[in-house]
């Protein structure tokens, strides 16, 4: 007997620091809203490091829309999230991000030392001349694809249009701010260029469109080659260092999971269409690396980041993964947010928000693995890509 519990405190202690090494069992507190970048530091344990990037920007989706939508579509529209309770947590202002409080690149941010990026169609022609620590480009429902991303809306930024944004409009607004071609090269090479994409190309868009006209396997040839496109274009304007995102598994949404019939606690056929995506991604930022000189590709598993709080939802400080926090028109959680109706008040233990959108402290959960965790990193993680 006495054996037996010596050998069970040894495998207890063992899984300990195997939790501690591989970022795994990871219950951290989302920290106070305006927290600064030395106390996130501290917040995160990662000491005293040292972490200096002129810029931050964000390419992508509704994750990481930090208020584009919002402008564009106004605030009576949940894809913008432009009304309460989305910002109940964000000093109870609705700032266009679809979550209660801040995203996952609010924090990479605060960690680089820079302000939000600020959403490019909320800024004033001073400010894009202005502005040299980043910019938001992100709008939720859009795709990779050029006729994708307006199953819901038409006036959404896509992919391509959100880098002609930074080319057209940004490019032109920096040369004006730094005094020689080289230093706004240098400037460049040393920015960080976030992409989140991908995520509506293979859910309402391809259900609603382009399961018409594609196979899953030739439509997702199709989704890696735009990304590869506009990818190549950014690196020709000067960028440099590259974190891109792969797709979460969206068969698990609350939205998903109630309006179609499945077995199992996801709908494993969506999960599927979104991992032949997934599987081709890393191959192709390795092909960029190799093949553009002085760029690095980093592939961020963000798939992983959710199946690992699936799976083990305690670890990570979570008791709900699979319903909404916030009320719709109906009543229930299925739909989108009701205006001005309150949310769950254990919105830190829940993983969505909304039920396609995650919860702020999920946004804190894969933006601190992305940061630290070099298992759902490759090759590098999002800390030592900053500090390259």
């Amino acid at each position: 007997m006495v054996k037996l519990d010596i050998s069970i405190s040894f495998c207890v202690f063992m899984l300990l620091i195997y939790l501690l090494e591989f970022g795994y069992g990871d219950v951290i507190e989302v920290p106070p809203l305006n927290i600064n970048q030395q106390d996130l530091l501290k917040h995160l344990s990662l000491g005293d490091i040292k972490i200096e990037f002129p810029a931050l920007y964000v390419f992508g989706d509704s994750f990481v829309d930090n208020g584009n939508n919002k402008v564009i579509l106004g605030n009576e529209d949940a894809i913008g999230g432009g009304y309460l309770p989305f910002g109940i947590d964000f000093d109870g202002k609705s700032t266009g991000r679809v979550t209660n409080g801040r995203i996952g690149v609010d924090f990479i941010a605060t960690v680089g030392g820079l302000p939000y990026p600020p959403p490019i169609m909320g800024m004033s022609k001073i400010d894009r001349k202005t502005i040299s620590t980043g910019v938001n480009y992100a709008s939720g429902s859009s795709g990779l694809l050029p006729q994708n991303g307006h199953v819901l809306h038409k006036n959404v930024i896509n992919f391509f249009q959100q880098v002609d944004l930074f080319e057209n409009s940004t490019m032109k607004d920096l040369k004006g701010t730094f005094d020689s071609p080289k230093r706004l090269k240098k400037y460049l090479s040393k920015s960080l260029f976030f992409i989140h994409h991908a995520s509506n190309d293979l859910g309402v868009t391809f259900e609603v469109e382009m399961k018409k006209k594609y196979s899953i396997d030739t439509y997702v040839k199709l989704l890696i080659k735009e990304l590869s496109k506009q990818l190549q274009r950014l690196y020709t304007l000067g960028a440099r260092k590259f974190f891109v995102s792969n797709v979460s598994p969206l068969g698990c949404s609350p939205y998903i999971i109630n309006t179609i019939i499945h077995s199992g606690p996801c709908v494993e056929e969506i999960n599927k269409r979104v991992s032949l995506y997934n599987d081709l991604l890393p191959g192709l930022l390795e092909k960029l690396q190799s093949s553009l000189s002085g760029s690095k590709f980093v592939h961020g598993d963000i798939y992983k980041v959710f199946q690992d709080v699936f799976e083990s939802p305690e670890s990570y400080g979570f008791k709900d993964v699979n319903s909404s926090c916030c009320i719709d028109k109906n009543g229930t959680r299925i739909q989108v947010c009701a205006p001005n109706i309150d949310p769950c008040e254990d919105r830190k233990t829940r993983v969505f928000f909304d039920p396609f959108h995650p919860s702020e402290a999920m946004h804190f959960l894969w933006a601190r693995r992305f940061l630290k965790d070099s298992s759902i990193c490759s090759p590098i993680n999002l800390i030592q890509l900053m500090q390259a």
